[in-house]
C-alpha cells in the first residue's frame, strides 16, 4: 500500500472519462478529481453523467477525491455573480454527495483591489456556505491562486482564521506560490502558514525567470517537493495528493487557460505531460521511501 493517496484532475489527461480512468489505472493512481469532462464543467454535468462517472470509477477501483469546480472565481462586488456562484455551490455539494466525496474546491474571488480591504466581504460570502457544507458533510477546500484575492498560503490562512469553520479548510497547492505576486516561498514558508488548515493537496511545478513563470514537470521546478513530502509524512497527512499538471510538453498554456481550465483545447497534450509528471513524481517518492507504507 502506498504511503500517500495519489490522484489526478480529469482534464489534465482528457475530456473522455474512459481515457482518464485508463491513465489512472496505468499509473497506479487511487483517485480522480472531476473538473471538466465531456467538454463541460463539473457543475454543468447532468445527474446521469455524474452517475456514469461514479459507476466507471467504482468499477475500476478508483475513488473520486474531490470536485474541482470554479466556485467563487467571480467578482466580489457583483451581486448577480455572487448569487450565481452560491447556486453553483449548492450543485457542487450535490455532486460531491452523489459521488461520495467530501471535498469541493473553491476560491476567494477575482482580485480587483487590496486583500486587506476585501477580507471582511470575502469571509462574509464564504461564511454563507458553512451551514450547507455542515449539513451535507462536505468540506470547502479553499485554494490560493494568483488571479484571486488570496494569492498565497498566508492570505488563505487569514481567511480561515477569521471564519473558524471546520467545513471550510485549505487546499495547499505549493506550485501556485510560484505565480504569487507577493513572492511567498512555497516551502517551508507557505506550508508553515497554512499547515493546520490543510485538508487537500494539489501538485504542480514551474520555473521563474525574467520572462515570467514557465510550468514544468512536477519535481523539475522550484517547488521543494522533497521537503514538502517529508513534512507531510512527518505531520501524518492522510489526504490526497492530486496531480494538477498545468504543463504541456510542446506548448505553453495561456494565462486565460490557467485562470479558467476546462474543455478540449485545455486538455490537448495533457495525457503526455501528465505521464511525464508521473515518471518524475514516482521516482521522487521511491527515492524518499514514501511509495510504500512502512518504508
Amino acid at each position: 500500500m502506498k504511503r500517500f493517496k495519489l490522484g489526478i484532475i480529469t482534464d489534465e489527461v482528457s475530456q473522455d472519462i474512459v481515457e482518464v480512468i485508463e491513465f489512472a489505472r496505468l499509473h497506479g493512481l487511487e483517485a480522480i478529481e472531476i473538473r471538466s469532462v465531456y467538454n463541460k464543467g463539473v457543475h454543468q454535468l447532468s445527474n446521469a453523467e455524474i452517475d456514469e462517472i461514479g459507476h466507471l470509477a467504482e468499477q475500476n477501483g478508483l475513488i473520486v477525491s474531490g470536485i474541482a469546480g470554479p466556485l467563487f472565481k467571480c467578482d466580489l462586488d457583483n451581486p448577480d455573480e455572487i448569487v450565481e456562484h452560491l447556486k453553483m455551490a449548492e450543485r457542487l455539494i450535490e455532486v460531491a454527495v452523489r459521488l461520495q466525496t467530501q471535498i469541493i474546491r473553491g476560491f476567494s474571488f477575482w482580485a480587483k483591489g487590496t486583500f486587506r480591504d476585501a477580507l471582511p466581504e470575502i469571509t462574509n460570502q464564504l461564511g454563507k456556505l458553512a451551514p450547507l457544507l455542515e449539513s451535507a458533510g462536505v468540506i470547502l477546500a479553499l485554494e490560493f491562486d494568483p488571479s484571486v484575492y488570496a494569492t498565497n498560503a498566508g492570505k488563505t490562512s487569514a481567511i480561515l482564521n477569521t471564519l473558524k469553520s471546520p467545513n471550510i479548510r485549505a487546499l495547499y497547492d505549493p506550485g501556485n506560490d510560484l505565480w504569487d505576486p507577493d513572492g511567498e516561498i512555497p516551502y517551508p514558508d507557505g506550508y508553515e502558514l497554512i499547515n493546520e488548515h490543510i485538508c487537500h493537496v494539489h501538485l504542480k511545478d514551474a520555473l521563474r525567470s525574467s520572462d515570467g513563470v514557465k510550468a514544468v514537470a512536477i519535481g523539475t521546478g522550484e517547488v521543494d517537493y522533497r521537503g514538502i513530502f517529508a513534512r507531510l509524512d512527518q505531520d501524518g497527512y492522510d489526504g490526497f495528493l492530486i496531480i494538477e499538471t498545468h504543463y504541456r510538453m510542446k506548448t505553453q498554456l495561456t494565462e486565460e487557460q490557467l485562470k479558467r481550465p476546462a474543455g478540449n483545447v485545455f486538455s490537448e497534450g495533457g495525457r503526455e505531460a501528465s505521464a511525464h509528471c508521473m515518471e518524475h513524481l514516482s521516482r521522487l517518492l521511491h527515492e524518499m521511501g514514501l511509495d510504500e507504507i512502512g518504508n
